[in-house]
């Protein structure tokens, strides 16, 4: 559980507060600009939030986030992973503090940025291409961002703010010592550490046919790209030139972030190749520790490419794969230390059994070492990684000694329910409902029947 998760509480209070103004026009475009990236549940928050928003806003005047949950629909982990992508993107400046009523969330919105601000977000844009596909994200950029008269040929005659009205001195050098508060808008990219050697990077250039000044036109697309597809300076380089019109020696942006993504994506593919679908013998004493359920996953888990899997995965818990989560699986499969199938086992075990929303921070830490475990043990199958996983998770419980507590009230610790394969086998087996079976059949059926589908 992240820190920020560990201070919540649905008792906890919460106030909203807004200075910006949201209309019908900024949510047009928190809905079709916004929500592919941030999820139905952080769009849910943003517009329950909003009406929220008290007129004169008062610390004393604070509601339970209980009561948020309830409306929702949502327990809290989801609640803040949700609301963290809110502030990811922007939306959302979050605040907390203690005082004699107990803790408090002081919520304060933010307005999004225009469409045509939002298209010229270098990460932004590209975020939402690789969420929606280029097709898709072409028809919302026509529909948002009109196109401009070409007039190359016209002088411009517009008059000035001091051509046509007239300001007396005094009032101006008064107002100019007034500082501004209000600060401009940051691209997302500047909140994020790059690794780029922008120094390297010129030095690269000067031994190529793209001109150096291209480097400062195209710098925040540059870092975006390199940001989202792990590419270092020399492949950079390769993609400008590529890039470049010899026209009028400039580089075309839109070009360079389509040969990014098709480089990636052809990376991949050629990274990790289809299995074969005639699978080995199961070990017989490997095979009696799994259910019917475990082997139906493990089925499914064989036929499908890592990115593919995790896609599936995410989509049926109603979210997407992230460029984080997708590079981090990259990584992995470059690596070529475990078969796919392996990997996705590993892959519905953080994100399924462990009931994870994202593949990032602590829980790809996580992730990576057990696949590094794995790889220095040499399991080479699904059925082995099951079995390990199982083993390693019940280790991991043993060494957790129940602490006693006296002179007061033990507090009840709720147990998420995880998969048979993920349990401590000899812990007593809770029998699963009606309702569990029936959603881990479909989602197990959904994948065998697009499998059919396919072949």
């Amino acid at each position: 559980m992240s820190e920020g998760l560990r201070q919540m509480s649905p008792k906890d209070g919460y106030v909203v507060n807004t200075k910006a103004h949201i209309g019908s026009t900024e949510f047009k475009v928190i809905l079709k600009l916004y929500q592919p990236l941030m999820g139905v549940n952080a769009y849910g928050i943003y517009s329950l939030l909003a009406a929220k928003v008290a007129q004169t806003p008062d610390l004393l005047a604070r509601r339970m986030h209980k009561e948020l949950l309830d409306i929702l629909n949502l327990g809290l982990r989801d609640f803040y992973e949700a609301r963290i992508r809110l502030e990811a993107l922007g939306l959302l400046k979050t605040f907390i503090q203690k005082d004699e009523l107990g803790q408090v969330f002081i919520y304060k919105l933010q307005a999004p940025l225009s469409a045509e601000d939002f298209f010229k977000d270098d990460l932004l844009s590209m975020l939402l291409a690789d969420s929606l596909g280029q097709t898709q994200y072409d028809e919302l950029k026509q529909e948002f961002v009109k196109p401009d008269l070409t007039y190359t040929d016209a002088k411009e005659i517009t008059k000035s703010l001091l051509d046509v009205f007239t300001v007396k001195k005094d009032t101006l050098l008064k107002n100019s010592q007034v500082k501004a508060t209000a600060k401009p808008a940051k691209n997302l990219v500047d909140s994020v550490e790059v690794d780029l050697d922008i120094e390297y990077l010129k030095e690269l250039l000067a031994q190529s046919f793209v001109p150096a000044t291209e480097i400062s036109r195209s710098l925040e697309t540059l870092k975006s790209i390199a940001l989202l597809y792990g590419l270092n300076e020399l492949e950079l380089v390769k993609l400008l030139e590529q890039a470049l019109n010899v026209k009028d020696d400039k580089v075309d942006l839109e070009l360079v972030k389509k040969l990014a993504t098709q480089q990636f994506d052809r990376q991949f593919k050629e990274l990790t190749p289809k299995e074969s679908k005639a699978t080995a013998p199961i070990d017989p004493a490997v095979s009696a520790e799994l259910t019917q359920t475990d082997l139906a996953l493990i089925a499914v888990s064989k036929q499908y490419l890592p990115l593919e899997f995790i896609e599936e995965l995410k989509r049926q818990k109603n979210s997407f794969v992230t460029n984080l989560e997708r590079y981090t699986v990259k990584t992995l499969v470059e690596k070529q230390v475990l078969p796919n199938a392996v990997i996705n086992v590993l892959l519905h075990y953080y994100l399924i059994a462990q009931n994870n929303t994202m593949l990032e921070d602590k829980v790809a830490n996580r992730f990576t070492k057990a696949a590094a475990k794995l790889a220095e043990k040499k399991i080479k199958t699904p059925e082995e990684a099951m079995v390990y996983m199982r083993e390693a998770n019940q280790k991991a419980r043993e060494k957790k000694q129940p602490k006693k507590y006296y002179g007061r009230k033990q507090q009840i610790v709720q147990k998420e329910t995880l998969p048979d394969w993920a349990r401590d086998e000899k812990e007593p087996k809770a029998k699963p409902t009606k309702a569990d079976k029936q959603v881990l059949n479909a989602q197990i059926d959904e994948l065998l029947a697009q499998l059919e589908q396919s072949e």
